[in-house]
């Protein structure tokens, strides 16, 4: 299992993603999800076991994590599907209530962001909603084994410790660019962001319009 597996097994990778699931399931309607950058499937898995009718899809580039959220969700209820890199969705125009990113889009060029964003924007319901879970990169990283010493067992706390180290430059650039504030401003959509898991995290929320 690497690293990355073992971080969200852990039980404070539920609480970094808990607000990203309350912030789509708050969207009015809800029912057709599209999680892109889904890795081991936990943000589409916690959205079922709120609302089992859901439909949800979840969409990655490494077929490995999608082998296991297949695994992960053995009953099927989750459609967890494999997506080409830098490669428009196979999905039609409309079709989704929300549409998720959760410490996706941080990560990538900005060629692959405005890709991925017009085409979570194309595929997305007048009046949807996207949602984006980023790390924020703001606390200092020798706080981060006490903030997550509450959760047990405390061995897996250690995976924290590693995610703190290797998301926080990027989660700071990620701030400092305003990348996607300038991108709904140029797409004159709604924007908002709020910050969550003890200020370790960034989520913001993109909204389109009914009105083309």
């Amino acid at each position: 299992m690497t690293l990355f597996l073992k971080a969200t097994n852990s039980n404070w990778y539920s609480e970094f993603i808990r607000p990203a699931a309350e912030a789509v399931l708050s969207v009015k309607p809800h029912q057709y999800i599209l999680d892109i950058g889904t890795g081991p499937g936990n943000l589409p898995l916690m959205l079922i076991a709120a609302e089992p009718t859901l439909k949800i899809t979840g969409i990655d580039v490494d077929t490995t994590m999608i082998d296991t959220a297949r695994k992960r969700s053995a009953n099927g209820r989750v459609n967890f599907l494999y997506q080409k890199m830098d490669a428009a969705l196979e999905f039609g125009d409309s079709q989704f209530d929300v549409v998720s990113f959760c410490s996706v889009l941080f990560l990538l060029n900005d060629n692959s962001k405005t890709l991925l964003m017009n085409e979570a924007l194309r595929v997305l319901k007048p009046g949807g909603s996207i949602i984006i879970l980023t790390p924020s990169g703001s606390k200092a990283r020798f706080t981060a084994f006490s903030e997550v010493s509450r959760f047990k067992p405390l061995k897996h706390n250690l995976t924290y410790l590693f995610w703190k180290v290797l998301t926080t430059g990027g989660g700071r650039r990620w701030q400092k660019g305003e990348w996607l504030p300038d991108f709904a401003k140029d797409n004159r959509l709604d924007y908002k962001t709020i910050r969550t898991f003890n200020d370790n995290a960034l989520l913001e929320t993109i909204t389109l319009n009914n009105n083309p």
